[in-house]
């Protein structure tokens, strides 16, 4: 199964995107999670499946085979970074994508103009290793990242260093 969740409006999504790899992938099931009101018309492998609670789509992404990022090249787009991603990627699910500069390098990311010829390559290559991709892509370590860059001198008002505190330990509660 080809996944995607996230927002299915703006100016960032591509439709033609999502229709070519449901063309290209015909046995596949390419399920859609987001808020849809209403859609070009697509083939009858696109299944629409609404707005899911947040705390649901670890189960759906552990369907998913590969995730999906459909967005446009824009300006709106070299602007973000997709949250989506990253979550897919800390469930080991390997993300096909447009080259969005913050995927560019990321591991288990297969980024292409053509998100079919995208989709392929991560189809085709072997498994994420999940504890790995958990531990790179998780939220212990995006906040982490957070606290890394705040915790870097900042420049005062009058010219001197401000520095942030220290970074707090990575300790979660269950």
């Amino acid at each position: 199964m080809l996944s995607y969740h996230g927002s299915l409006y703006g100016d960032w999504f591509d439709w033609e995107a999502l229709r070519s790899v449901a063309e290209a992938f015909p046995d596949a099931r390419v399920q859609v999670i987001g808020d849809e009101h209403g859609h070009p018309p697509v083939p009858g492998n696109v299944h629409f499946l609404g707005l899911k609670p947040q705390f649901q789509l670890p189960w759906y992404l552990g369907q998913a085979a590969v995730s999906l990022v459909p967005f446009k090249l824009n300006e709106t787009t070299h602007a973000v970074s997709p949250l989506k991603a990253y979550e897919s990627l800390a469930m080991g699910v390997p993300v096909a994508a447009p080259p969005l500069e913050p995927l560019v390098g990321v591991e288990g990311t297969y980024l292409d103009e053509d998100l079919p010829t995208a989709v392929a390559a991560a189809l085709a290559a072997p498994p994420l290793d999940a504890d790995r991709a958990r531990a790179a892509h998780g939220w212990a370590e995006r906040v982490g990242r957070l606290f890394d860059a705040l915790a870097l001198p900042l420049p005062g008002p009058d010219g001197s260093d401000i520095v942030v505190r220290e970074r707090p330990p990575r300790r979660f509660v269950r």
